[in-house]
C-alpha cells in the first residue's frame, strides 16, 4: 500500500489529536476517518478501526497498515504509553506541516528557472523542426543550423527525446538520494560541499533535535530515543552512528558524551546538549534548539533554492549560448562560402 501524502497526514494529525483531546472515544474517531480522503486512506483507517476495536494498540495497527511514516508509528506508540497521544499528534502535525512548508518554497524558488530552461528547450526543437521543412523545399541545400545533425520532425523528436531522457535521469538520482536507495555514501559526499552540506545539517538536526526532545518528554527509554532521534534526522551522514551513540548511552555515559563519539555533530549542538543535561532541563532545551535548527532550515532552504536556481540558469545560459553560437558559425560559414563564390 503507498504511503500518505504528506498533505493529508498533516491534516490527519491534527483532526484525530484534537479529538482525542476532546474525549472522544478512539473507535469513534476512526469510524470518522474511515470516511475521510482517498480509498487508500479510507481502507487504512478502516482496518486500523477493525484492529483496535478487536483489542490492539492503535501504534501496532497503524504499523501493519504500512501507510503511515515509521515515525509517525513510534511516536503514536509514545503518546499511547504516556498518556500524551493528543499532544503527540499536535507535534507530529506541526512537525510534518513545516517540511511540507520548506519543500513548497523550495519548489516556488526554483519554478521559474525551470520554466524558462524548458522554454529554451522547446524553441531548439522549433529551430531543428523548421530547418527540417527549409530544407525539404525544393533546391534547399540542406542546412544544419545547429550543427546537432539533426533537422525536421525526427530531429526535434530525437531532441525532446534527450531532454526528456536526461531530465528523468536526473529526478531519478534526486529520489534515490532523498529515499536512500543509493545508501549513506552520496550524503556524506553532499555533507562536504561548501554552502550544501551546511543546509544538509540544518535540516537534519531540526528533525533529530525535535523527535529527541519529544521521544525524552513523552518518557520513552534513552536507547529508544536516541533510536528514533537519529533514525528522524533522515540523514544517512547521522544514521551511521546510530550504534555509536546507542552503545554510550547503553554504557551510562551522558547524552552529550554519547553524541560527541560519533564524531560528526557540530559543537553547537554538543555543548547545547551538554548545558541541557547540566541544567537538568534536556527535553525543554533541545524543544528550543529545535527552533533554533528550524531557523536555519529555512535559511538552508533558501541556499538550496539558490543553489538550484544558479545552476539551472547556468545550465539555461549554456543552451542559449550553444545555439547562439552554432547559428552565428552557421551565418559565417555561409558568408564566407558566398564570398569563395564569387
Amino acid at each position: 500500500m503507498a504511503r500518505i501524502r504528506t498533505r493529508r497526514l498533516v491534516e490527519l494529525c491534527h483532526r484525530v489529536a484534537t479529538a482525542t483531546k476532546s474525549g472522544v472515544d478512539i473507535r469513534r474517531i476512526w469510524e470518522i476517518e474511515s470516511r475521510q480522503g482517498p480509498a487508500a486512506q479510507q481502507a487504512a483507517a478502516s482496518e486500523i478501526l477493525r484492529r483496535i476495536s478487536g483489542g490492539d494498540p492503535l501504534a501496532v495497527a497503524m504499523r501493519d497498515t504500512r501507510f503511515f511514516p515509521p515515525l509517525v508509528v513510534e511516536m503514536t506508540d509514545v503518546g499511547e504509553r504516556t498518556g500524551k497521544l493528543d499532544e503527540v499528534l499536535f507535534r507530529l502535525g506541526e512537525h510534518y506541516d513545516h517540511g511540507l512548508k520548506m519543500r513548497q518554497t523550495f519548489l516556488i524558488g526554483i519554478a521559474w528557472p525551470v520554466l524558462e530552461l524548458a522554454i529554451s528547450v522547446l524553441v531548439i526543437g522549433g529551430v531543428i523542426y523548421i530547418t527540417g521543412v527549409i530544407n525539404d523545399q525544393p533546391g534547399a541545400p540542406g542546412v544544419d543550423i545547429l550543427g546537432l545533425g539533426l533537422t525536421g520532425a525526427s530531429g526535434a523528436l530525437i531532441w525532446f527525446l534527450t531532454v526528456a531522457f536526461l531530465a528523468g535521469s536526473l529526478l531519478l538520482a534526486i529520489l534515490a538520494l532523498a529515499k536512500g536507495w543509493l545508501g549513506s555514501g552520496p550524503t556524506k559526499l553532499a555533507m562536504q560541499l561548501p554552502l550544501v552540506g551546511g543546509a544538509l545539517e540544518s535540516l537534519a538536526l531540526s528533525r533529530l533535535t525535535w523527535a529527541f526532545a519529544l521521544a525524552l518528554e513523552s518518557g520513552m527509554s534513552a536507547k529508544r530515543s536516541v533510536e528514533l532521534a537519529m533514525r528522524a534526522s533522515q540523514n544517512g551522514y547521522y544514521e551511521d552512528k546510530t550504534s555509536t551513540v546507542v552503545d554510550g548511552v547503553v554504557k551510562g555515559r551522558e547524552f552529550h558524551e554519547s553524541f560527541r563519539e560519533a564524531g560528526v555533530f557540530p559543537n553547537d549542538f554538543l555543548t547545547a546538549l551538554e548545558s541541557a543535561e547540566v541544567a537538568g532541563a534536556t527535553s525543554e532545551s533541545l524543544l528550543l534548539l529545535a527552533r533554533t535548527y528550524e531557523d536555519k532550515a529555512r535559511m538552508a532552504i533558501r541556499v538550496l533554492t539558490g543553489i538550484a536556481t544558479f545552476l539551472t540558469v547556468a545550465v539555461i545560459f549554456g543552451v542559449i549560448i550553444f545555439a547562439i553560437f552554432r547559428m552565428a558559425m552557421f551565418y559565417i560559414n555561409t558568408i564566407n562560402s558566398a564570398l569563395e563564390g564569387i
